[in-house]
């Protein structure tokens, strides 16, 4: 097993380049990184450059808020996979999308039923999204998720191609809100639609221990890190300070990226991820991490991206940037939070905690690869 020391050598020499000089901002750098490592059950905390709090002050690492994005979906994608045991029906990956739509909202499927694994592994043949009038995870009206699905037609056959959707999980989302209330039919998109954040916490977060892992962040406001943006005007770098999101918790985008969170919960998450607990929530789990579809060069899990013997999965969101993985049969997980977006930092985050998880398990960490379809499908109108 490595040591403390050798951790900590080999967090610095991979992340301590990606930190910004103070007054020299730089397009792939951020002001401050947030490095998590959890290596057979023992915890590692690190940060590099500055991380400091929205509304000033201190708090131990373990314990700085932020805003996790896209690594919600995985959450999203384990409330898909609990409701096989949890709904009424049941809801399932191979239930129907229109089976849950409300009553006059349809979907176009010229070329073959979507299914709901189809919006879990980005396979629904929808845009990245999201499309609309108010185009935020925070603030989308179910009207413009409903006529996105009015006038969207997808151009090839679900399950096909791969292209990421913040689309599809918006929709998948408000969708498992509905099924987990009881599915029943609906004259439009009721109250049933919008359990979303009462789901992803009772029914993910608080069993498995994630005390700060909400949507609502008010409670710990106090604790919820300075976000930044890279901005080049007129050739003038700079940092911009980035307002933490005022979330509309009625808006229909919530289960694709609103979620925020801790290193201390989410290493919580990455170890149950390693070691999943008896129950329902562990098979749940469990499920997320196998290939939809098997055996075949779309397949990755639900919300998961599959690689050689590890998943991962990265978010962004302004001003916040994360990514995380982890190594079932090595023990590892990783977390990784950049306060820093804009320019090429994001990118740069990831690929760099895709390295560290490599040094970490002792072999290098082969980024997915899916099959793209020659055209990227993009918003109506």
């Amino acid at each position: 097993m490595l040591s403390q020391s050798m951790i900590g050598t080999t967090v610095d020499r991979l992340f301590s380049p990606l930190i910004a000089e103070p007054g020299d901002p730089q397009p792939s750098k951020s002001v401050g990184i947030l490095v998590g490592i959890t290596l057979e059950g023992k915890r590692y905390y690190f940060e590099l450059g500055t991380v400091d709090l929205n509304q000033g002050g201190a708090v131990a690492i373990k314990d700085i808020v932020f805003f996790i994005g896209s690594n919600t979906k995985v959450v999203t994608a384990t409330l898909l996979a609990l409701a096989a045991r949890e709904t009424s029906g049941p809801v399932t990956p191979f239930t129907h999308v229109s089976a849950l739509l409300p009553d006059g909202v349809t979907v176009h499927q010229p070329d073959g039923d979507i299914l709901l694994w189809h919006l879990a592994t980005h396979s629904a043949g929808f845009p990245d999204g999201m499309c609309g009038p108010r185009p935020t995870f925070g603030n989308y009206p179910f009207s413009s998720l409903g006529q996105f699905l009015k006038n969207f037609e997808p151009s090839y056959a679900p399950g096909k191609y791969w292209v990421y959707s913040n689309q599809g999980f918006a929709l998948l989302g408000v969708l498992l809100s509905h099924a987990y209330a009881g599915g029943s039919a609906s004259a439009g998109w009721d109250e049933t639609y919008q359990n979303w954040p009462s789901l992803a916490v009772g029914k993910v977060t608080s069993p498995l221990g994630m005390p700060t892992t909400q949507v609502d962040y008010q409670s710990v406001s106090g604790q919820v890190a300075q976000g930044y943006n890279y901005s080049d005007d007129s050739g003038i770098a700079a940092y911009k300070p980035v307002s933490p999101p005022d979330w509309d918790m009625t808006s229909a985008a919530l289960g694709a990226g609103a979620l925020s969170s801790t290193l201390d919960d989410m290493l919580t998450f990455l170890e149950t991820e390693i070691s999943p607990p008896e129950g329902s929530l562990g098979t749940a789990i469990r499920t997320t991490q196998q290939p939809h579809p098997r055996d075949d060069a779309l397949s990755m899990g639900l919300g998961w991206q599959l690689g050689n013997g590890y998943l991962d999965k990265n978010g962004a969101l302004g001003g916040y940037q994360s990514y995380m993985a982890f190594d079932p049969a090595r023990k590892v997980g990783v977390f990784v939070f950049g306060n820093t977006s804009g320019g090429r930092a994001g990118g740069v985050l990831t690929a760099t905690g895709r390295r560290l998880l490599g040094d970490l398990r002792g072999l290098a960490a082969t980024p997915s690869s899916f099959p793209h379809p020659a055209t990227i499908p993009k918003c109506p109108g």
